[in-house]
């Protein structure tokens, strides 16, 4: 019974002690995200003007979009999922690129290009097309014609 006390006792002092707590925290969770890429500009000529962080963690590689206002402040428009765990680079326009902004499918705007590989290796060209109506961000195929 005085061991269980003691335990309960250690316990109560680790969750009342924010630095005890953020050390056992950090032991069991990693909450490390590095910035692996990042691209700015408009997504057409009236906007919006965008950035975009391609982030790796513990969880698996996403993207962060932020919409900046006229006085260059960031709100975060949306966070994608990647679904692989691999980062992966291609050529766009005779450089190497594992982020870009690049108009895909022709049609005046540009899309969110992120290139990545899956648990097999197989390379997948991840590509985010802007939706005006829901100012969201869709996951859409390269047309056939597509060469970066």
């Amino acid at each position: 019974m005085g061991l269980l006390t003691l335990v309960a006792m250690a316990l109560v002092t680790v969750v009342v002690v924010p630095s005890l707590r953020n050390k056992i925290k950090d032991t069991f969770v990693s909450s490390e995200r590095n910035v692996i890429a990042k691209v700015s500009g408009s997504l057409t000529a009236q906007g919006p003007r965008i950035t975009v962080l391609k982030i790796k963690s513990k969880g698996g590689l996403s993207l962060e979009v932020y919409s900046v206002d006229d006085v260059n402040e960031m709100h975060l428009l949306s966070r994608l999922p990647l679904f692989e765990t691999r980062d992966g680079y291609f050529l766009l326009q005779g450089n190497a690129t594992n982020l870009a902004l690049t108009d895909v499918d022709k049609d005046g705007s540009l899309e969110i290009v992120a290139p990545t590989y899956d648990e097999q290796m197989v390379p997948r060209l991840n590509i985010f097309k802007y939706n005006p109506d829901t100012k969201s961000f869709d996951r859409v195929s390269a047309p056939d014609d597509f060469e970066p």
